[in-house]
This record gives C-alpha cells, sequence and structure tokens, in this order.
C-alpha cells in the first residue's frame, strides 16, 4: 500500500532577477512539480507548442499543462543549486505543488509534522 502525504510550506520561487514567495504543496503521490498560470505568469514562462494533460486523482479529471518556467528554489532557506523545470498547470489551485522529483533530489521529508530535509545543508542526490 502506497501512503501519500501533503504538506503546505511556503517557498520562493527565483527567475533571473524576479522572486516570489508562494504556497507549495509538498505532495508525494505528484510525480513532478507544477506552477500555477498565475505565478508563471509573474515570473515569465515559456509556452509548450501543444499543451497536454495529466490524469488527477479525481475519477475522469485532467489538468492542463500549458508550459514551464526554469527556475531556482528557496525550500526552508536552502537554495536549489541548479535549475528545476517547473510545469505550468491552468487553473491550478495553489500556487505551487512540489512533485517527487524535487523531494526524491534533495532528500525532502514530508511527515504530519511538515517538511524537513534529511541530510542538513540538503545536497542533491543523482537519481
Amino acid at each position: 500500500m502506497v501512503v501519500m502525504v501533503k504538506a503546505y510550506e511556503r517557498i520562493k520561487v527565483l527567475r533571473g532577477d524576479k522572486c516570489i514567495e508562494v504556497t507549495a504543496l509538498f505532495d508525494t503521490g505528484s510525480g513532478k512539480s507544477y506552477l500555477s498560470e498565475g505565478v508563471a505568469r509573474k515570473l515569465g514562462y515559456e509556452l509548450y507548442e501543444k499543451p497536454y494533460t495529466v490524469p488527477l486523482a479525481v475519477k475522469g479529471k485532467y489538468a492542463e499543462v500549458i508550459g514551464y518556467v526554469p527556475a531556482y528554489l528557496e525550500i526552508l532557506g536552502y537554495r536549489t543549486p541548479g535549475v528545476e523545470a517547473l510545469e505550468v498547470v491552468k487553473d491550478l489551485f495553489v500556487d505551487a505543488i512540489i512533485g517527487r522529483n524535487i523531494m526524491d533530489a534533495y532528500d525532502i521529508i514530508v511527515s504530519k509534522e511538515g517538511i524537513r530535509f534529511l541530510r542538513d545543508p540538503p545536497t542533491p542526490t543523482l537519481i
């Protein structure tokens, strides 16, 4: 049985000279990481030539992925050493979703107490 855990945390998304603090949902059930269209618009984002859909955890429901934002993240005061590609979802209900791609790379642990890094300071893991 797979247990999905979710926690909310304030993070910073940095692209070029722009920095936006957002509320992120850390979702162990999501394989990728996403930004809302509104946040992406403020940072500037790259449109996909052809949008695509991803299934949601609701039968028959899908989200439309329209582009991506290459950005650094600051999580719990630590800035990622590399740029992360955050996909842009139309009508996303939160500012950001941080999925397994980022949580696994930086060994982020999600529990009922919130989020934390497995190692301090965090370092990226090759996956």
